[in-house]
């Protein structure tokens, strides 16, 4: 196995020499006449993703009180387009990555990380150990319909085809679970994004504890269920992997792949939030 350093300064060096950091604040909370509540930090992990960009901006738009905080993997191009693109959000040029990082001092961590290069889990396992060692009370992992038993909700030709993948998303997983008496945690298997759809249209999400959800969903309907679950005051929706879909575009895929028709019932049971 890599080997991580268990002090903080060489953890956090390493962090931000895989991740840019990107910092954004709220100056107040809105809905409660301008009072100062609570302030929560929140770092979302590659916000430059198509998940990662809705995430930050339904913490920047709620009416909850968060410091956010964001890492994005791309070159300064793009990250200064980003920022601008956000409004929210500039570009931190502090050399001190320690200090950067340590600044921020997450609630709650929100990891968007993909594959787009090396693995999720060892860059993911990298930021749980720093989010332990920050005191951050909560992490919550994007991860993948496909990952561990849910590759039974697969279409048949998609399990051999996307195997390699998810058993790097699901060793990412069970790191996390693995640290579940340190921190709360929280997983959401997220359904193929609907290329269909604007990313920024929240649809109709749901979040369902059975294996076999299939469909899609936009970026945003999935940035949306993150930002209920931290808003809930029901604490037993932690500690649990939940499969993440929108009614809209519910899928069978056994025997065959097709949409869910309007008269049939839904395959699985919804989670109230």
């Amino acid at each position: 196995d890599h080997h991580y350093p268990s002090h903080r300064r060489g953890l956090l060096h390493q962090l931000h020499q895989q991740q840019p950091l990107l910092r954004g604040k709220r100056s107040y909370a809105r809905g409660n006449g301008g009072q100062s509540t609570h302030e929560k930090n929140v770092l979302v992990l590659e916000a430059d993703s198509r998940i990662g960009v809705e995430v930050v901006k339904a913490f920047l738009e709620s009416d909850t009180h968060w410091n956010v905080t964001a890492t994005v993997s791309s070159g300064d191009k793009k990250k200064h387009k980003y920022a601008r693109r956000l409004g929210a959000l500039q570009v931190n040029t502090c050399e001190q990555n320690y200090q950067a990082v340590a600044t921020c001092r997450p609630d709650v961590v929100v990891s968007c990380i993909t594959t787009a290069k090396e693995t999720v889990h060892g860059r993911n396992q990298l930021f749980v150990d720093a989010a332990l060692e920050l005191g951050a009370s909560k992490f919550v992992f994007m991860s993948s319909i496909g990952a561990g038993e849910s590759a039974c909700a697969l279409p048949g030709p998609a399990k051999e085809t996307m195997k390699p993948v998810m058993s790097d998303i699901y060793l990412a997983e069970q790191y996390l679970e693995s640290k579940s008496n340190s921190i709360d945690h929280l997983i959401l298997r997220c359904a193929p994004l609907n290329d269909l759809s604007d990313d920024s249209e929240v649809g109709k999400p749901i979040l369902t504890e059975s294996p076999v959800a299939y469909g899609w969903i936009t970026p945003a309907g999935a940035a949306e269920l993150v930002l209920r679950c931290l808003s809930t005051s029901d604490d037993t929706i932690l500690g649990k992997t939940y499969s993440a879909v929108d009614t809209n575009t519910v899928f069978v895929t056994n025997p065959f792949l097709r949409p869910l028709e309007s008269h049939e019932s839904m395959p699985f049971e919804p989670l109230p939030l």
